[in-house]
C-alpha cells in the first residue's frame, strides 16, 4: 500500500474508533435513563420518521393500527396516545393565588365590611370610615359566600371547596364551628323564621339547597332545586328564600331552555314552586324588593339556535332582569341592554331598603347599572299582557328605567349596600379592589385595595380577557359568558360558518381541555391558539381577534383549569360497583368471550390518562343536519358534569349514550350488557 493510502486509512480508523467509543457511551446512558423518557424520546423519533415520509417499521405500523383502531393511519402520530401525563399538564401545576373580593357583607351600624378572599382562603374585615383593612381570619375551602347573624356577633361563610359552611365569632373573629353541607355551596341567606334563626344555602354542584340551624351550626335539610343553583335571596319576615340557578335545564329540539327560580319556605322547610324562568341562564343573583310584592333575578336571555350571524345585530344574548311576584308567579323579563350598548354577564344584584333602587353588576361590562325600581313598576303597571311577553327583545325599553351606569375596574361580580343604602361596596374581583360609591350622587368616594391587580401573572391577565365582553361587537357576551367558570351552559348553537342550520354543535368545557387538542367538534382547530383567535373573532366576535400576546396569555388561563369537580368523585372509596364498571370500560372481550374488534372498544378512543385519543371517529351518532360523520373525540375527565352528550348535545345523560342513541354496536360494543352491567359502566364513567 502506497503512503497516500495509509494516509487514508489511519483518519478512518480514528474516526469508526471513536463513533463505537460514543455508540457505548450512548447506550450506557441510555439503559441508565429513566424508562418514561426513553419512551417518549422513541416516540418523538417515530413521529420523525413518519412526518419525513421515511415510513414506519411494519411492527410500529400494526401498533398503530391496533391500538388506535384505525386501518388509514396518515393522519396518526404515536402523540395521539403518548405524549401526555396529567401530573405534567398545566393545570395540576401550582400557580399564583390573588386577593380577589367575592361575597362582601356591611354590618348593622356602617362600621365594618367583611370580604371573602377565595384564593387566599381568608376573610378581610374592612373599617368602614379609613377603607383599610384590619384583621384577617383563616377560613379554609375557599370562602365565597358571607351573611350575618342578625344580633351582629358572628359571620357564616360558605367554603366552596370544602362543602361546608362556617362560623366565625367576629370578637376574636376566628372560626367557632363549622357544618357540612351539599358540594360546592356558594350563595347563603340568613333569615328569622318560625324555628329561629336559619341559613338557607346554595349548593352549586350538588343541585341543591341545604337548610341550617345555627345554634348549634347544623343541616336538618337539603331541598332539590335547578341546575347549578348560585344565588340566595331571603324575605325580610323569614317567611321565603329565594334560590336561583344559574344553568338552564337541559332543552328540548322543540323545547326552549329555562333556569329555575326555587322558592322555599325555611320554616317548614319544603319547596313552594319552581317557577321556569325561559331562555334565561347564569342566572347568578336573586333579591325579593322590599314593600314590593317583587323578586327580581338577574339573568341572561340566550338565543342560542338563532343563527351566529345574528351576532352583528345584536341577537344572540341580552342581560336583563326577570321580575316575579313572592310566590314565583307572573314572570315577566326586561332588558337593561341598549339597542347599541350591552351589559353583559350579569352578577350582583342588590335593592335599598326602601326598595325605589336596584343596582346590577355586569362582570363582562365593567359596569353597575342603576335601576329606578318606581319607573319599573310605572312601565309594569302601564303595559298590557302582551308588551310584558316581549319585553325582553326591546332594546330600546331599558331607557324607562335604567337611571345611570356607574364605571368600575375589571370584572365587578359581587354587590353589597350599607343597611341605610348611603353606601354601594362593588368587588372588582380581577382588578383585586373594592369600589365604594356615594349613593347620593353616585360617585365614588374610595377605594379598597387588597392586591395589585396580578399584572404580572399571564393566567390572571388571560383570566382578563375571558370575563371581558370588550372584544365582542357591542360587548354583547364574554368567553364566560357560554362557559361559566370556564365550564358548560349545557346549550346547543348553530355556528353559521358550517351552514345555517346545520351542524348544531353541544357547547362543550373548558375545564381541563390541556392537552386534548384538536380542538372544536370537527377537529378543525389543531390548538387553543387557533380556536380562540381568528376562527373566535370571525365567527363569534365580528371584531377584530386577540393579538399574539393576549391570545398567549388566554391560552394560559383556559389550560390552568382543572378537570371539572363532580358529585361522583366525593367518595374516596372505591365500590364493587364502580370496578366492575371499569373491567367493562376496558374489556377486549364480551362476556361470552367473544372478541371486541379494538376500533370498537371503549378505551382505544378513550385512552388515559386524558381518556381521548386525540383523534376523529364515526360512531353512528350523525343527524339529518349533520355533514359529516367523524367526531373529535372528547376528554372523559370530570364527564359527569358536563351534561348533556354527543356532538349536538341530544343525550341527556350518559345512559342515553348507549339506550337511546347506540347504533349497531358503532359507538363501543355495548349490546352485551345487561341493564346493571350498563349501570356499572356509567358509575365508573362518572368518577372520571
Amino acid at each position: 500500500m502506497n503512503r497516500r493510502g495509509k494516509r487514508l486509512r489511519t483518519p478512518l480508523i480514528t474516526a469508526a474508533i471513536g463513533l463505537a467509543v460514543v455508540a457505548i457511551v450512548v447506550a450506557m446512558a441510555w439503559r441508565s435513563t429513566p424508562l418514561k423518557f426513553r419512551r417518549t424520546t422513541r416516540i418523538r423519533v417515530l413521529d420523525v420518521i413518519g412526518m419525513a415520509g421515511l415510513g414506519l417499521p411494519k411492527r410500529d405500523i400494526d401498533h398503530v393500527r391496533e391500538k388506535s383502531g384505525m386501518q388509514d393511519i396518515s393522519n396518526v402520530s404515536c402523540r395521539n396516545c403518548h405524549g401526555e401525563t396529567t401530573n405534567a399538564l398545566p393545570w395540576a401545576k401550582p400557580h399564583p393565588r390573588h386577593p380577589s373580593p367575592a361575597g362582601l357583607v356591611v354590618t348593622r351600624d356602617n362600621s365594618r365590611l367583611y370580604v371573602a378572599l377565595p384564593e387566599l382562603d381568608e376573610i378581610a374585615e374592612v373599617k368602614i370610615d379609613t377603607l383599610r383593612v384590619l384583621r384577617r381570619a383563616h377560613v379554609a375551602g375557599e370562602p365565597t359566600g358571607l351573611a350575618l347573624h342578625p344580633d351582629g356577633s358572628s359571620l357564616f361563610v360558605t367554603c366552596r371547596s370544602g362543602d361546608r359552611v362556617a362560623r366565625l365569632d367576629l370578637d376574636p373573629f376566628t372560626e367557632a364551628e363549622s357544618a357540612f353541607v351539599g358540594i360546592a355551596p356558594v350563595g347563603i341567606g340568613c333569615l328569622k323564621t318560625t324555628n329561629g334563626i336559619q341559613l338557607v344555602v346554595a349548593n352549586t354542584i350538588s343541585d341543591d339547597a341545604s337548610i341550617l340551624r345555627t345554634a348549634p351550626l347544623q343541616e336538618t335539610v337539603r331541598l332539590t332545586t335547578g341546575r347549578e343553583p348560585y344565588g340566595v335571596g331571603v324575605s325580610s319576615d323569614g317567611s321565603r328564600a329565594y334560590v336561583s340557578a344559574r344553568l338552564a335545564e337541559m332543552p328540548g329540539i322543540d323545547r326552549p331552555p329555562a333556569s329555575e327560580l326555587t322558592v322555599i319556605d325555611p320554616g317548614r322547610q319544603r319547596v313552594l314552586a319552581r317557577p321556569r324562568l325561559i331562555s334565561a341562564h347564569l342566572s347568578e343573583a336573586t333579591v325579593p324588593v322590599p314593600s314590593r310584592s317583587w323578586v327580581l333575578t338577574a339573568m341572561v336571555r340566550v338565543r342560542n339556535l338563532v343563527p351566529i350571524t345574528q351576532v352583528a345585530r345584536g341577537w344572540v344574548m341580552t342581560s336583563g332582569l326577570a321580575i316575579t311576584d313572592t310566590e314565583g308567579n307572573n314572570v315577566v323579563q326586561v332588558p337593561i341592554d341598549e339597542a347599541n350598548r350591552y351589559f353583559a354577564d350579569p352578577a350582583g344584584l342588590v335593592v335599598d331598603p326602601e326598595g325605589h333602587r336596584a343596582y346590577l353588576a355586569s362582570g363582562g361590562g365593567d359596569t353597575v347599572s342603576v335601576i329606578d325600581l318606581d319607573r319599573l313598576a310605572n312601565w309594569l303597571a302601564q303595559s298590557d299582557d302582551a308588551a310584558k311577553r316581549t319585553a325582553i327583545h326591546d332594546l330600546e325599553l331599558s331607557s324607562q328605567y335604567v337611571a345611570a351606569r356607574i364605571p368600575t375596574r375589571r370584572n365587578p361580580r359581587q354587590l353589597a349596600l350599607s343597611p341605610d343604602g348611603s353606601r354601594l361596596f362593588i368587588a372588582e374581583r380581577l382588578q383585586d379592589s373594592i369600589l365604594v360609591i356615594n349613593t347620593t350622587n353616585l360617585a365614588a368616594v374610595g377605594r379598597v385595595v387588597l392586591g395589585d391587580g396580578g399584572e404580572s401573572d399571564p393566567i390572571r391577565r388571560g383570566e382578563r380577557l375571558f370575563t371581558w365582553a370588550g372584544k365582542t361587537f357591542q360587548g354583547q357576551f364574554s368567553c364566560r359568558s357560554c362557559h361559566p367558570d370556564g365550564h358548560v351552559d349545557g346549550l346547543n348553537y348553530d355556528f353559521d360558518g358550517d351552514g345555517i342550520g346545520d351542524n348544531l354543535l353541544d357547547n362543550r368545557s373548558l375545564q381541563g381541555v390541556a392537552g386534548t387538542w384538536p380542538f372544536k367538534w370537527s377537529g378543525k382547530n389543531p390548538s387553543l391558539k387557533v380556536q380562540c383567535g381568528p376562527r373566535f373573532a370571525k365567527v363569534l366576535m365580528r371584531t377584530d381577534p386577540f393579538d399574539g400576546e393576549q391570545l398567549d396569555n388566554l391560552t394560559h388561563f383556559v389550560e390552568s383549569m382543572p378537570p371539572p369537580r363532580t358529585r361522583h368523585v366525593q367518595d374516596t372509596e372505591w365500590t364493587q360497583t364502580r370496578e366492575r364498571g371499569r373491567l367493562l370500560f376496558f374489556a377486549v372481550q364480551t362476556s361470552d368471550g367473544k372478541p371486541i374488534p379494538p376500533e370498537r372498544r371503549c378505551s382505544t378512543c378513550h385512552r388515559p390518562p386524558l381518556y381521548t385519543n386525540r383523534a376523529k371517529a364515526s360512531v353512528g351518532t350523525r343527524a339529518p343536519q349533520d355533514s359529516t360523520d367523524e367526531f373529535d373525540t372528547p376528554h372523559l375527565l370530570g364527564i359527569a358534569a358536563s351534561a348533556p352528550y354527543l356532538h349536538d348535545g341530544r343525550a341527556k345523560s350518559l345512559e342515553e349514550l348507549w339506550t337511546l342513541y347506540q347504533t349497531n354496536d358503532l359507538h363501543g360494543v355495548s349490546s352485551y350488557m345487561s341493564k346493571q352491567q350498563l349501570n356499572e359502566l356509567v358509575e365508573y364513567l362518572k368518577t372520571l
